[in-house]
């Protein structure tokens, strides 16, 4: 997977005064005042799906569901760790788990990989949820997951526009109302030439005047982007997570780590929905029990209004799986075209071929799951 890596670290140049850059290589220097290119490493790709929440169905709340939410935030909870100051250093071992009780709602993020500023991250990207507390007289519901921290990180030090490049990064979780419109579509690719000047005045300009656009530029032009006078064409590398289609334009990595991002989703879908559906046919078969135990008067049409909710929670589950199977589909199209020009895609292969047939094979037993279930269904009698 190195070369993926790689491939997803995306490098530009910019111009800047040589007193800006404190390497000396042993070679001529340039005369002063002249422009130098300098290497920009912090161009790492922002998901606007970090933004969220979506909304999700999170009715009635089973173990399965809060996963679920937990799982739809990742975007959000790797955002945290794009800065360094939220790792500790040590290789990520972190869990988040949420317990929702009649008294509240409590966040746990222990383990390793976090600093204290990165625990808080992520606790605050799950407050986003806006869970609440459960009814008095129920039980408590608990989930838990990792949360991990993502390849790449912002790193500073190396050159006055390396670090206007790793400050824009950085800022971009400021710019969600930017980005809001955006909802499920594919995020555009950007580039904006951004110019600091004397006293620390921030120039920016997309080429644009979209919407979009304008209301970056904004944002960029009132950040506080250091003293040091440098000019860099930025590419803005956005994708949508939360997005059901891919912008073609976008570069074969960008577009497979968006794909693999959307798969998250998927599987929070698939989560929320076999959560829904067992909570329903718990529902049916308690009161099947108390029908068999004295049957009462409206009951048996009660039976078969919470069967046929049993069923269209079975339909949701499939149509989730589904999704998640075409999810995977595309990213092995892409991996296929992507390794006739470079063969180590194929690494990726062998996982998701496993993917896929554990994904097709849920399909099925879904499918089945619903027959059973309509088979219980009580019968109408004619």
């Amino acid at each position: 997977m190195k070369r993926l890596a790689l491939l997803l670290a995306f490098a530009g140049c910019a111009t800047t005064s040589t007193s800006s850059s404190s390497t000396d290589t042993g070679s001529p220097k340039p005369s002063e005042g002249q422009p130098q290119k300098l290497a920009i490493t912090n161009v790492i790709p922002f998901d606007v799906a970090a933004c969220g929440p979506r909304t999700l169905p999170l009715s009635p709340m089973t173990a399965e569901v809060l996963t679920g939410a937990m799982l739809s935030m990742s975007p959000a909870t790797q955002e945290c760790f794009v800065d360094l100051q939220a790792r500790d250093g040590q290789p990520f071992d972190l869990k988040a788990k949420i317990t929702v009780a009649e008294s509240g709602v409590t966040y746990e993020v222990n383990g390793l990989g976090a600093s204290a500023a990165g625990k808080a991250c992520v606790e605050a990207a799950f407050k986003k949820l806006g869970l609440q507390a459960r009814p008095a007289g129920s039980k408590p519901v608990v989930a838990e997951i990792p949360v991990s921290g993502g390849p790449q990180t912002v790193r500073v030090g190396d050159n006055a526009a390396n670090d206007v490049a790793g400050k824009l990064r950085l800022s971009q979780p400021s710019m969600c109302d930017c980005y809001a419109k955006l909802a499920d579509k594919p995020a555009p690719m950007l580039k904006a030439e951004v110019e600091v000047g004397s006293e620390g005045v921030v120039k920016a300009n997309f080429g644009t005047t979209d919407e979009l656009t304008t209301c970056l530029t904004a944002k960029i032009q009132a950040l506080k982007l250091g003293d040091a006078q440098a000019k860099l064409n930025w590419p803005l590398l956005l994708k949508n997570t939360y997005a059901g289609q891919l912008d073609p334009s976008a570069p074969a990595a960008l577009r497979f780590q968006q794909l693999d991002g959307m798969r998250a989703q998927r599987t929070s879908d698939v989560l929320i929905a076999a959560g829904q559906r067992v909570a329903a046919a718990l529902a049916f078969d308690d009161l099947a029990q108390q029908y068999k135990k004295k049957p009462a008067k409206g009951m048996l049409e009660e039976l078969k209004l919470k069967c046929a909710d049993v069923a269209a929670g079975d339909d949701k589950q499939i149509a989730a799986v589904k999704s998640l199977v075409a999810v995977l589909e595309d990213s092995q199209k892409l991996v296929a075209a992507e390794k006739a020009k470079d063969p180590q895609w194929a690494q990726v292969e062998p996982m998701l071929a496993q993917q896929l047939t554990s994904s097709t094979a849920e399909v099925v037993r879904v499918e089945e799951q619903k027959k059973n279930d309509l088979n219980a269904c009580p019968k109408t009698k004619y």
